[in-house]
């Protein structure tokens, strides 16, 4: 393991170890996925391609409500919700979904709302949602956000094992 301190890279030897505490799995290592809803194909293609630039081990993204409603029993430690463009002609099912993954403690929610609705942020606020977009931004915005939803899942991680 490499340290870095004020610019200094020194190499740590000594590793701190607890008792009766092991790692639940190699998440930090190469099992950080998320899942992608929206019924928008451009914005799940943008958000793929973020996805794999920000570090992102995979990315889901149904296509249907089919796929939808098999998402629900996976390990995504980052759903977006895409609620200005639902999946599917049921608009319930994308909305349930996303109460769904965000009563899971080891979920971050995004919600992708509409530009001028205050409803939809007042929703994605009181279900608890880690980030609200009013209409989805593009291009280096997007990564910033991804990389930083992986150092806060990375953080969280560590955290756990303590």
């Amino acid at each position: 393991m490499m340290v870095l301190a004020v610019g200094i890279t020194s190499e740590v030897t000594q590793s701190v170890s607890y008792p009766g505490v092991m790692p639940r799995n190699n998440r930090m290592a190469s099992n950080l996925n998320c899942l992608v809803i929206s019924g928008n194909r451009e914005l799940r293609s943008r958000l793929d391609s973020v996805s794999e630039l920000s570090g992102w081990s995979g990315c889901d993204m149904p296509t249907d409500a089919e796929e939808l409603r098999s998402t629900a029993d996976a390990d995504f430690q980052l759903v977006v919700v895409d609620i200005a463009h639902p999946i599917g002609e049921r608009v319930n099912d994308t909305l349930e979904i996303a109460e769904e993954f965000a009563a899971r403690p080891g979920t971050l929610l995004m919600i992708c709302g509409s530009d001028e609705s205050v409803e939809d942020e007042l929703w994605a606020r009181q279900l608890g949602a880690w980030v609200y977009l009013p209409g989805v931004s593009s291009g280096d915005s997007l990564v910033s956000l991804f990389a930083e939803a992986k150092r806060v899942v990375e953080q969280r991680d560590l955290w756990q094992l303590v």
